[in-house]
């Protein structure tokens, strides 16, 4: 059976196959939708909006999403240069048959921090409330190290215990029995464990994937909400909206205020208010909270901007 016929084979050329449908553009383009959709949603619920009120355009969406999107894909860059270099310094290690004792530790310690990585992130998908108190992406990130790690470390002791054991076998005196070979090594050398290697790689690959998807997905919630609470903090500075209605608002927010005008000859307008700011304008609508925003507590208010509404804007 070749490698394209294996379990493993199969998926990444069904994954390829895929890519190669969709487009790369296609690939990239929804998943920054997506992400700027989880960032803008954690960004608004902090002022209790919904997204689906605002109806945002696609190219709004995209924009959120390549801000939330910056960061990990800096900190991917900083730990994949980390992980060359380390990988440098391993394969030079491998160069030497006298340093492999050294190796096979780095091997050991690699996998041993792999296996407590994935018992970290088996406790965070089985526990909801670790995974509620935790760090940002800590399940994930733990899935993904785990993935990394058992694979490398499985790869170097591997590839340690082979070339030790074609040394022992090589190195028989002369008119003394050759050494037998185990069958454990019998079958890391054998096609059969390389196969093996090739499906499990295919799936790990699917595994460090998926992780990646979800710490992008953890961040980027993360991201929105942080943008919230600088926008919460921004608030005072911004330009004070005054706001006339032909018809009284309801219930205003803290630190909001409103005043009846009296009747003018050609206007309808008869309502004034003040001590608002604007959190943004979509969809025909205002979305507007108040100066110093308090949270549990606060409220938004949602005003059509139509003929029945004159917006002022006053700098602070």
């Amino acid at each position: 059976m070749t490698a394209a016929a294996s379990p493993g084979g199969q998926v990444l050329v069904r994954v390829r196959a895929l890519v190669n449908v969709l487009g790369p553009a296609t690939v990239a383009t929804s998943l920054l939708f997506y992400f700027g959709y989880v960032a803008t949603t954690a960004r608004f619920r902090f002022f209790g909006a919904y997204v689906s009120l605002m109806n945002l355009s696609f190219q709004d969406m995209l924009l959120y999403g390549v801000e939330a999107v910056y960061p990990p894909l800096l900190a991917v860059s900083v730990m994949g240069l980390l992980g060359l270099t380390a990988h440098t310094g391993v394969r030079l290690l491998l160069l030497s048959e006298d340093r492999d004792n050294v190796t096979g530790w780095v091997g050991i310690l690699v996998a041993l921090i792999g296996c407590l990585a994935l018992a970290r992130g088996v406790v965070g998908i089985l526990v909801p409330g670790v995974a509620r108190a935790e760090a940002v992406a800590t399940t994930p990130l733990c899935l993904a190290a785990a993935a990394v790690g058992l694979t490398y470390g499985t790869w170097l002791l591997r590839r340690i215990a082979i070339r030790r054991d074609r040394r022992r076998l090589g190195s028989t005196p002369e008119g003394a029995d050759p050494p037998t070979r185990s069958a454990v090594m019998d079958w890391l050398a054998s096609p059969d464990c390389a196969r093996l290697c090739r499906s499990a790689m295919a799936w790990i690959t699917l595994l460090v994937i998926a992780s990646a998807f979800w710490i992008v997905n953890s961040f980027a919630a993360a991201y929105g909400l942080g943008r919230a609470l600088d926008d919460a903090d921004s608030l005072p500075g911004r330009p004070e909206v005054v706001l006339y209605t032909k018809e009284p608002l309801r219930d205003l927010p803290a630190g909001a205020s409103g005043t009846r005008l009296e009747p003018a000859e050609g206007s309808e307008l008869l309502y004034r208010y003040e001590g608002l700011r604007l959190l943004m304008h979509a969809n025909g609508r205002l979305f507007l909270v108040p100066a110093h925003w308090t949270a549990p507590g606060g409220r938004t208010l949602v005003v059509p901007y139509e003929d029945t509404a004159h917006l002022e804007l006053v700098p602070s």
